[in-house]
């Protein structure tokens, strides 16, 4: 008798331990973030920005050269913005926002929308917005989360 109730007290505690273990792949909360890939030809990005609901900005892994980036981030929220500082240094393709920023998903609902703004010709100026869904997150080992990019070639 005596047998079976450490036995059974054993299998609880194993049993209770087991319940507290995760993956901590099911638990990253921090993503490599990307911009949509939706430049028509011709255009040029004159301008980003991103709002975070519930998220944070945890690091930029690369400044678009000759940019100026603006990061803000407070309890729960966190924007930035980015603007070049000459016509010249505007993005003729979206490579520059693809992974540039890492993000946490601090609690839900999190959310994210931005905007780049195009030109053709200097002149004229239009903003073309995006939901979370249009954005690309990808996830990022717990360990590796602020280590920085590798630079291109």
């Amino acid at each position: 008798m005596h047998v079976r109730i450490i036995t059974l007290a054993f299998l609880v505690s194993i049993a209770a331990g087991c319940a507290g273990v995760s993956s901590s792949r099911s638990e990253t909360r921090d993503f490599r973030l990307s911009f949509p890939k939706q430049l028509k030809p011709g255009e040029r990005v004159v301008a980003f920005g991103l709002d975070l609901r519930n998220g944070s900005i945890l690091a930029v892994n690369r400044v678009p050269y000759d940019w100026g980036v603006t990061v803000l981030t407070e309890t729960a929220d966190a924007t930035m913005s980015g603007t070049p500082n000459h016509g010249a240094s505007a993005f003729q393709d979206m490579a520059p926002l693809q992974r540039f920023v890492t993000v946490r998903k601090d609690r839900q609902p999190f959310d994210v929308t931005g905007y780049i703004v195009v030109t053709k010709n200097f002149t004229q100026e239009w903003t073309n917005y995006f939901t979370k869904t249009d954005f690309l997150l990808e996830r990022v080992a717990p360990d590796t989360a602020l280590e920085p990019m590798p630079s291109a070639p």
